[in-house]
């Protein structure tokens, strides 16, 4: 990927990603009249829901096109000869070598695909968790509550997977619980969970406990994933759109008309009108822009969260993701003391704001601490790999460590091997750019916690390549 497209997706990343995550936090601040014409909020977090999975649903259609733009540069670098295939934005599986004429990647097979059906069970109750928590609270304080999933990764890892922690890990747990902590106490303190209407420190206090709770949710998929869905080969951008379809059909069929049923007050959490959903979207302008333009930033956001991954790594992804963490907050400020925010949007910075600052530092301080720590754990398991391989006197090529680039293919040759991705980073969470996008512990998902089984599955993906 040349300079000036890697340039525009980190761009992408950043400004799509401060989108989504204020936008979502934006639409409920804004009013609309109900199907008896009064004007109300729209406090509709299932609806909110349906939204992100809807945008998700669209990267399916694009996966496809890439695809197939994939497939024909392959056959031109084939009947040429000279070797013309390009750095791909989606890994594809190895191509047909019995061919010379053709090259034609293989498709995933109608079990890969619905074995994302079972993530996507996961990734919808812990998105419905985080868009009720995201009630009560701020933007900047949902974001960086969202770094608890660093805990439970860990916590699910040793418990169920039976891995280890190094000095480098345990360093990092206690500055997420830390910052955390700190970042709570200034919520609580401030007293700010909406710049239109008074949050109670109860609700408040609720809400942080769902985002924290969405964050379990969301480690159990990442501990499932790693033990059941390590050689899942299926290009990310594919497993976001499937993800997107199979949790879209979920919200419309199921979800939404169940909670229609149960009731309780409207706009609450728990019960949602539908059909007062759709009336105020259709009869709102603003609610129906917002919603729109946020839909569209999730699509953009997942295809510059994949070129960012693909083209420099996941770690350099994880500091871009604690970046948009800092944006989200300073947007929302900006919206409150500018004409911006049209003086109802945004969030004030308070005395105890200093507090939420020194939280945000913790868990940056945090992150990359974390990360390190999945360094020294992904080269220990490389040079186990190696030595496990020398004692049996295998020949096998060279693992791409986290951030490596995949090798591209090699003109001229009988079957050109398009680049394909390592079996765990494979998976939903590792590559989904959606909300829940893990801002501050990004790197839980692709580093030392997963070595173990990155080394095993990806000696026996190139191991298959080869044969």
């Amino acid at each position: 990927m040349s300079g000036v497209k890697t340039g525009l997706s980190i761009t992408g990343l950043l400004v799509f990603g401060t989108t989504t995550s204020l936008f979502a936090k934006i639409v409920y601040e804004l009013q609309g009249p109900d199907r008896q014409g009064n004007m109300k909020f729209f406090t509709k977090p299932w609806a909110m829901t349906s939204v992100m999975f809807l945008g998700m649903s669209f990267c399916l259609p694009w996966a496809y096109w890439e695809e197939h733009k994939q497939q024909k540069q392959a056959r031109e670098a084939l009947s040429s000869g000279n070797g013309g295939v390009t750095d791909p934005l989606l890994y594809g599986d190895s191509l047909n070598s019995d061919t010379k004429e053709t090259a034609v990647v293989r498709g995933n097979s109608t079990k890969d695909i619905f074995m994302l059906a079972i993530p996507t069970f996961f990734d919808l109750i812990a998105t419905v968790l985080m868009n009720i928590g995201l009630l009560s609270v701020t933007a900047s304080v949902y974001q960086m509550m969202r770094g608890a999933e660093m805990l439970f990764a860990a916590l699910f890892s040793v418990s169920f997977l039976h891995r280890s922690l190094n000095k480098f890990h345990l360093m990092g747990i206690l500055c997420c619980v830390i910052g955390i902590t700190l970042v709570g106490t200034s919520s609580l303190l401030g007293g700010e969970g909406s710049s239109t209407h008074d949050i109670s420190p109860q609700k408040m206090l609720l809400g942080m406990g769902l985002i924290v709770a969405s964050q379990c949710v969301q480690a159990a998929q990442i501990t499932f994933e790693d033990y059941f869905m390590a050689d899942l080969h299926i290009e990310p951008l594919k497993i976001v759109g499937y993800e997107g379809v199979f949790g879209s059909i979920a919200m419309i069929t199921v979800l939404l008309p169940l909670v229609s049923l149960i009731k309780g007050h409207d706009g609450d959490g728990l019960h949602e009108n539908s059909l007062d959903t759709l009336h105020m979207i259709f009869h709102s302008r603003p609610i129906a822009i917002v919603l729109l333009i946020d839909m569209v930033a999730l699509l953009m956001y997942n295809f510059s969260g994949m070129c960012v991954t693909g083209a420099l790594g996941a770690v350099f992804r994880t500091v871009l993701e604690t970046t948009r963490t800092l944006f989200v907050w300073l947007v929302d400020l900006l919206l409150w003391y500018t004409p911006l925010g049209f003086g109802t949007l945004g969030e004030s910075w308070s005395k105890y704001s200093w507090i939420q600052a020194a939280g945000f530092g913790v868990l940056v301080c945090g992150t990359l601490v974390y990360s390190r720590g999945d360094e020294v754990q992904s080269k220990r398991d490389h040079l186990e790999y190696e030595a496990h391989a020398a004692e049996e006197g295998e020949a096998h090529p060279a693992v791409l460590m986290p951030g490596d680039a995949a090798p591209l293919p090699i003109a001229g040759s009988r079957s050109v091997a398009a680049s394909r991705p390592m079996a765990v980073r494979g998976t939903p969470t590792s590559f989904k750019s959606t909300m829940n996008i893990h801002p501050l512990s990004a790197s839980v998902t692709g580093g030392g916690l997963m070595g173990r089984s990155m080394a095993r599955s990806i000696s026996r993906s190139m191991s298959r390549d080869q044969q």
